[in-house]
């Protein structure tokens, strides 16, 4: 029986309201109305939900494992993302009395692949929901920096002198320790003596250099436990007008942190580097927001942050940096006729620590003599210098191969499906993966169109483009076992990369092409592939927790090479893994060899030649 309070208020709420007669008639019967008292949980965290909730009355909060980050008010439906991606991250719950409208999950499935407009509709909520998610992490990780502890970071080891030491000698000390003060020991009493007092008592005041310091210093000081917050010490420093704290343990001297220590730890925060890069106008600005990117990385991933979401924000600011560079790179006249686009990892929002270039160009017409070479060779050699190598595969806006212009991107496109071989997989697969960073991107939109127009004419296309899904073997053995192969130290190992992570990447690209998916994101692509192809709405959570988990061991094995002051790579020593972390690399890699099987099944890849 249709409640008619229900149909009343689900004809006002979008998308709903874009369904024909009879996918709105079938809605509304499915709505079944839940009453929900204040601080009850609705659903739980990692959770698989039966049901979309439309809320009618009251406000839902979504709380992830450190607080909240997001509410719902009236009109407003939960958990898409889940139903999307198989499983709930966060839990929901009602802030006061609250009531939702319950639509069955198979319902929503069935509107998703019937009705374009919806579907389209949750799939915006989703982008909007990761970016809303990937705010919150910012925001976290600003006010982080001022919740930390005073001990936690570097601070400066005591240095005491004695009454009798002279400005000279006090100088040359400060210079020699790499220390903006001194402490004078005078009696009982403490003082401390800084660089500013250098330069008010000698250099104002004229006071001789012989001078002794004993008097000149300032025994009111302003100390500060080592166990405060941060936070406490900005506020200490601005009250006082001072840029000196006294660091104690235990009402002992132990250092002294600086005003200068301050803005080091705020350097590393996103916003403060993405604000960098939109001041930026020389090489020297750009200098200190590329240096700080892989420090912001570490400092996210050790907090727990997942890759996915410091992905989410590295991306944004290697786009950034890469559009100021092309900016100070490309004369203004040229802007407007060409698109800047990123390739690869970077392309796909996927890069964490830094790799090689991967970039192109697009022109409208073809371009001038010289034009393209005003343009690549700053860029190019500029990104070398801000520490991108050149690509080993030249897959950059230096090679003539990938700055070419809109009409030569056509023919080449028609000349890889019509003659597909590895090669021209490959840079059809770069070419897909592409985005759009500076310029005028419905250039890179219209080359894709005619990718996915192409693609409908080449059935086979596609199956023989997702071969390459099975190019490395999965390293699990009999029962399950892990097949180790030799480090380049000699020990052993599985490479992540070839062995987890790209078939994921590339079986998850090929239905994407197949299916004609937009997003370049791999995470995204599986969301978007929902309940079409291999992809049951199961089977999407546990795939994406699987490239989620090797990523971070893969990110945390980086990370041990850098600090033994080596180069890393992607193989992964299993014997440093704690129990509970082999056993979830084991679940992860038995996903991936499922999710092979499916793409060959798929595909009928054991038919091809």
């Amino acid at each position: 029986m249709v409640n008619p309070e229900a149909k009343t208020f689900i004809e006002t709420v979008a998308p709903f309201n874009q369904l024909n007669r009879d996918e709105f008639g079938r809605a509304v019967d499915s709505l079944t109305p839940a009453h929900y008292a204040p601080g009850e949980t609705i659903q739980p965290r990692v959770s698989s939900p039966a049901a979309l909730f439309v809320v009618a009355e009251g406000v839902v909060e979504e709380v992830d494992q450190t607080g909240p980050v997001a509410l719902y008010a009236a009109g407003a439906s939960f958990d898409s993302m889940a139903l999307i991606n198989g499983r709930s991250e966060n839990s929901f719950v009602s802030r006061d009395r609250s009531l939702c409208y319950q639509m069955p999950v198979r319902l929503f499935q069935a509107l998703c692949r019937s009705n374009g407009r919806f579907r389209e509709h949750f799939q915006r909520d989703l982008g909007r929901r990761l970016d809303a998610l990937v705010a919150v992490q910012q925001q976290r990780e600003a006010a982080s920096f001022l919740l930390a502890r005073l001990g936690e970071g570097h601070l400066h080891p005591p240095v005491f002198v004695a009454p009798e030491t002279t400005i000279r000698e006090a100088t040359r000390l400060m210079q020699a320790r790499e220390v903006s003060a001194v402490l004078v020991r005078r009696g009982e009493e403490t003082g401390i003596f800084t660089d500013r007092d250098v330069r008010e008592r000698s250099l104002l005041m004229g006071l001789p250099e012989t001078t002794s310091i004993g008097d000149l210093a300032s025994y009111d000081l302003r100390t500060i436990d080592r166990e405060d917050f941060l936070f406490n010490a900005l506020v200490l420093m601005t009250e006082n007008a001072i840029r000196h704290v006294v660091v104690t343990k235990g009402g002992e001297i132990e250092g002294i942190f600086e005003q200068a220590d301050l803005l080091g730890y705020l350097a590393n925060s996103s916003y403060v580097i993405a604000s960098k890069l939109d001041r930026a106008r020389t090489r020297t600005d750009l200098d200190a927001a590329a240096a700080a990117v892989p420090h912001l990385v570490r400092s996210l991933f050790g907090r727990g942050v997942k890759p996915r979401y410091i992905a989410r924000i590295v991306t944004d600011l290697n786009r950034k940096l890469f559009r100021r560079v092309f900016e100070l790179a490309t004369p203004p006249a040229l802007r407007d006729g060409v698109c800047l686009m990123v390739m690869g990892s970077e392309g796909r929002g996927e890069q964490l620590l830094r790799t090689d270039q991967d970039n192109g160009l697009i022109f409208r017409t073809e371009p001038s003599n010289g034009q393209r070479e005003a343009i690549a060779a700053p860029f190019t050699r500029t990104l070398i210098e801000l520490g991108y190598p050149p690509c080993p595969g030249n897959v950059m806006v230096s090679n003539p191969e990938w700055s070419q212009t809109l009409v030569e991107y056509r023919r080449e496109l028609r000349h890889w499906l019509a003659q597909p071989t590895g090669d021209a997989f490959l840079k059809l697969a770069i070419l897909y993966d592409a985005s759009p960073v500076a310029g005028d991107a419905r250039l890179l939109t219209d080359v894709k169109a005619l990718l996915f127009e192409l693609l409908g004419q080449e059935e086979a296309f596609a199956g023989h483009f997702a071969k390459a899904t099975l190019a490395f073997p999965t390293p699990l053995g009999i029962l399950n076992r892990f097949v180790l192969a030799e480090t380049k130290d000699g020990g052993k190992g599985i490479d992540i990369k070839k062995g987890g992570l790209f078939p994921i990447v590339h079986g998850v690209r090929s239905l994407a092409l197949e299916y004609r998916v937009t997003d370049t994101n791999t995470i995204g692509r599986i969301q978007a592939l929902s309940g079409r192809g291999p992809f049951s709405e199961d089977f999407n959570a546990d795939l994406i927790e699987a490239f989620d988990f090797m990523g971070m061991l893969r990110l945390r094995q980086q990370f041990s090479a850098i600090d033994r002051g080596e180069i890393y790579d992607n193989m992964l020593d299993v014997e440093q893994l704690r129990g509970f972390e082999r056993n979830l690399l084991r679940d992860s890699l038995k996903i991936v060899k499922q999710f092979k099987a499916d793409v060959s099944h798929h595909f009928r890849l054991n038919m091809l030649g």
